[in-house]
C-alpha cells in the first residue's frame, strides 16, 4: 500500500493537469515557459513574408497586365514614314518570365497563408492532445497491470503533444532563420528588379489601358524604347524569375518540411532510446527480483 502511495499521488496530479488542459488553463503556464515568444516570432515572420509576397504579387500583376496588352498588339504607326511595328514577338519571352514569376508569387502567398492556418489549427487542438496525454498518464499511474495498448497510446499522445507544441513552431522558426541568411536577399533582389522594370516600361500606370496603348501607338520612339528595353533586360528577367522560384520553393517547402522532418526523426529516435532504456531497466530489476531469495 505504502509503495503505491507516490504512484497514486502522481496519478491525482496528472488527473488535475488533464482537467486543466481540457479547460484550456494550461496554455498560459506553457506559454510562460517560452512558447509564447516562439509563437510571436513565427507570427511576425509569416506576416511580414506574406505582406512582401503580396506586394510583389501586385507588382507582377500590373506588369503582366501591361505586357498582356502589348504582347499581341500590332501598331500601325505613322510618323512621316509608315511603320508597321509588330512587338508581340519581342515581348513574348518577357511576358513568359513575368507570368511564371506571377504564378510563383501566387503560390508563395498561398503557402505562407497555409502555414499560418496550420499554426492556428494546432493552437486550437493543442490543449485537447495535452489533456489526453495527462489522462492516459493518470491511467498509467492507477492501473496495477500496465497494458501494452496503454503504453502505446501514451507514447503516441506524448509524440503528438511534442509535434504540436514544439516541432511545428520550431520548424517555422528554423525556416525563417535559414530564409534570412540564404533566400531572402535573392527574393528581394528579384522583386526589386521586376518593380523597376514595371516603372520603366509603364511609368504612368502599371496596368496598360487602351487609352495608354493608343498614346503609345502615336509615339514610335516610345515603342522602340520599350522593345529595346525588353531585349536588354530579357536575360535579367530570366534570372529574376529563377531567383523567385528557387527562393519561394525553399522558403515555403524545403526549409519548413526539411526542418520538421529533422526534428521529427530526432525526437522519434530520442523517445525510442528513452523507452528502450526504461525497458532494459525494468527487465534488469525484474531479473534481480527473481534471483533474490524469498
Amino acid at each position: 500500500m505504502k509503495k503505491r502511495l507516490p504512484q497514486w499521488l502522481a496519478g491525482v496530479v496528472c488527473l488535475l493537469f488533464a482537467g486543466l488542459s481540457f479547460q484550456g488553463l494550461m496554455d498560459p503556464l506553457i506559454g510562460r515557459a517560452g512558447l509564447d515568444v516562439l509563437s510571436t516570432k513565427n507570427d511576425v515572420y509569416l506576416n511580414e513574408t506574406f505582406e512582401k509576397a503580396l506586394a510583389g504579387f501586385g507588382v507582377m500583376s500590373g506588369l503582366k497586365a501591361g505586357l498582356a496588352v502589348v504582347e499581341g498588339s500590332t501598331g500601325g504607326v505613322s510618323a512621316g514614314v509608315a511603320l508597321n511595328l509588330q512587338i508581340g514577338d519581342v515581348v513574348q519571352s518577357a511576358y513568359d518570365y513575368v507570368d511564371i514569376a506571377w504564378r510563383t508569387l501566387l503560390l508563395g502567398c498561398i503557402c505562407l497563408l497555409s502555414m499560418q492556418y496550420l499554426l492556428e489549427m494546432a493552437a486550437l487542438v493543442d490543449t485537447v492532445f495535452l489533456g489526453v496525454f495527462f489522462l492516459l498518464l493518470t491511467l498509467w499511474c492507477f492501473l496495477p497491470g500496465r497494458h501494452r495498448i496503454l503504453k502505446d497510446g501514451l507514447t503516441l499522445a506524448l509524440f503528438a503533444v511534442l509535434v504540436i507544441y514544439l516541432l511545428l513552431p520550431l520548424s517555422i522558426l528554423s525556416a525563417s532563420a535559414l530564409s534570412a541568411r540564404i533566400t531572402r536577399p535573392a527574393i528581394e533582389n528579384a522583386t526589386t528588379g521586376f518593380e523597376q522594370a514595371g516603372q520603366q516600361l509603364f511609368p504612368e500606370e502599371r496596368a496598360l489601358s487602351e487609352g495608354l496603348l493608343a498614346r503609345l501607338k502615336e509615339i514610335p520612339e516610345r515603342l522602340d524604347q520599350m522593345t529595346q528595353y525588353l531585349r536588354d533586360k530579357s536575360g535579367e528577367m530570366a534570372f529574376w524569375t529563377i531567383q523567385l522560384i528557387a527562393g519561394y520553393l525553399f522558403d515555403c517547402i524545403f526549409f519548413p518540411l526539411g526542418c520538421f522532418f529533422v526534428l521529427f526523426w530526432s525526437t522519434r529516435i530520442l523517445l525510442r532510446y528513452c523507452l528502450q532504456c526504461n525497458l532494459n531497466t525494468a527487465l534488469y530489476h525484474e531479473l534481480r527480483r527473481l534471483k533474490s531469495p524469498e
